[in-house]
């Protein structure tokens, strides 16, 4: 076990920062991504003690109901954690979202392996922003994952000293996460006094390092807190001050929803770090909740951000709440059926993507029904966030545009009106000698127990004919 674990039993103050959590779109797509393209290790995930009144009180959304899966790294207690959410269904980020807008910004790891990550991220289709800044040994870039969230990829460990500890099989560490605020001294008054989190003199990042996520001279003032293992900037921006959060902001908006710290004993860090919070003045959305293995609070500081305390056992709670490596396969799904269709067409790419990507004419050779777009998308009409509508024999069939890849493929999601749930589906083009191929995939989780399968064949079907009416289309 790590030094965490000598903290005080009955005064373990300050806990340590230990887990950043995500709304996602699409759980295995943005799984993927972290553990084939940078090396994270799967861990423990619920879906059972993520749905009901408990959940929900203690995240605040009436009716709340996901599937969480957990992720780690090097570091010895810490972990991503990754929602899925059901309901309410998490809001796009909006395509023009920049790390000084307000909010959890951004996100840092260590590397083993620098250039062989920057291949595996591009294999997945993931390209730097920018080319990399620094010497050889020191280079740094900014990618950004499926979900928008800006994540720098630090070849150059910036806690050399925590690297020879933790899991030495793992090629990456979890090193900070960024908070961007419009008011820097309130946000490190309430970490530093009110939580009690010591204030780091590591300088994480300078004015030149703005470029990798594209911000330039932004005029930005920075302070860093936490430790041993992971660390919290807060930055705030003079010269470019970000837009502040909707009206409409909930926290399972895709993204960066909140951050941890978390006692891996019991809960008596948990407990006193939470009434810190309070006296500091910050807003519970309950009192902790305690069960046998874990428990935990979540309480909003004055300008708005979300932060969690949480503590689990040693041993099978911290197994069983993601901070142990564990199978894939021992986690739940959110969706558990799937079928997919192909079709080589003897067209141009750019021919075949226009019509695969003209929602308002799905409806003239994919035989499933009438389709019109009733939201346009971000940038292009056709494109991120566009939402369509489906009349099919099943009702009207609401659909939201979730990736947009001209010439290459988009992804997207039902949000409401269907006998099935957790429905992701993805249409990609993939260059073949005689024309492209076109895979159209779909996965699902049913509403009617025992529906699935014969729902699975009859969507497969159903996709073979539209992919035939595609072909039709292009090549009569």
């Amino acid at each position: 076990m790590n030094r965490t674990t000598t903290l005080n039993a009955r005064s373990p103050l300050p806990l340590p920062l230990n887990q950043i959590a995500f709304s996602v779109i699409d759980l295995r797509r943005t799984e993927a991504w972290w553990c084939d393209g940078l090396g994270f290790l799967p861990a423990g995930g619920s879906r059972l003690m993520m749905r009901g009144p408990l959940s929900a009180t203690i995240v605040d959304l009436p009716g709340a109901a996901m599937t969480c899966w957990c992720l780690v790294g090097r570091n010895d207690w810490c972990q991503l954690e990754l929602f899925q959410y059901e309901r309410p269904m998490a809001r796009l980020m909006p395509a023009d979202r920049q790390p000084n807008d307000i909010g959890y910004s951004r996100m840092g790891v260590w590397v083993a392996d620098f250039d062989l990550t920057l291949a595996r991220l591009a294999a997945l289709g993931t390209q730097p922003l920018t080319a990399p800044l620094g010497a050889a040994g020191a280079r740094r870039v900014c990618v950004r994952n499926p979900d928008g969230v800006y994540v720098e990829l630090l070849e150059q460990d910036p806690l050399p000293e925590e690297n020879l500890r933790g899991r030495q099989d793992c090629p990456v560490a979890i090193r900070y996460v960024s908070m961007t605020t419009p008011d820097l001294a309130a946000s490190s008054a309430f970490v530093g006094n009110g939580l009690g989190v010591p204030e780091h003199d590591l300088q994480l990042h300078d004015d030149a390092h703005e470029a990798l996520w594209g911000l330039g001279d932004a005029g930005a003032r920075r302070r860093v807190f936490g430790g041993p293992t992971l660390l919290l900037e807060i930055v705030e921006y003079g010269r470019a001050p970000g837009r502040p959060r909707e009206a409409c902001y909930r926290i399972n908006d895709q993204g960066i929803l909140n951050i941890c710290f978390g006692d891996p004993r019991n809960r008596h860090g948990v407990n006193a770090m939470h009434q810190r919070a309070l006296a500091a003045g910050a807003k519970a959305n309950c009192r902790p909740i305690h069960m046998p293995l874990a428990g935990c609070v979540y309480v909003n500081d004055p300008l708005g951000f979300s932060y969690e305390f949480m503590w689990a056992r040693p041993g099978r709670g911290h197994r069983d709440f993601g901070f142990l490596p564990l199978p894939r396969e021992r986690r739940p799904l959110a969706d558990n059926q799937a079928c997919a269709a192909s079709i080589e067409i003897a067209s141009a790419p750019e021919r075949v993507f226009a019509l695969l990507s003209d929602h308002q004419a799905l409806g003239r050779w994919a035989g499933l029904g009438q389709y019109r777009l009733v939201k346009p998308g971000a940038g292009e009409v056709n494109g991120y966030g566009a939402e369509r509508v489906l009349n099919s024999l099943f009702g009207a069939i609401h659909e939201q545009i979730t990736e947009f890849s001209p010439n290459r493929g988009y992804r997207y999601r039902v949000l409401q009106g269907s006998l099935v749930y957790c429905h992701q589906g993805e249409v990609r083009l993939t260059p073949c000698p005689g024309g492209p191929r076109v895979d159209w995939q779909i996965r699902f989780r049913t509403r009617i127990p025992g529906l699935g399968m014969p729902l699975r064949y009859l969507l497969k079907h159903k996709l073979n004919a539209a992919l035939v009416g595609l072909r039709r289309q292009l090549t009569n």
